[in-house]
């Protein structure tokens, strides 16, 4: 059940990361730019470590 949780917590990241990337493109000022950025990278941080999990979970299984 676990794996499930995982994939709809990676896809919910991805989209809030595109989201991030589409303000960020949309932007008129630096500060909406820059947030749009900052959450994108947090969000692709996100993912990696939530595969980082789960293949270490493999590995010892």
């Amino acid at each position: 059940m676990q794996t499930i949780g995982n994939w709809i917590t990676g896809v919910l990241a991805a989209a809030l990361g595109l989201l991030g990337l589409f303000v960020s493109s949309r932007a008129k000022d630096d500060y909406v730019y820059g947030i749009g950025l900052i959450v994108t990278v947090a969000c692709a941080l996100f993912v990696m470590s939530l595969l980082k999990r789960v293949f270490d979970q493999a590995e010892h299984s």
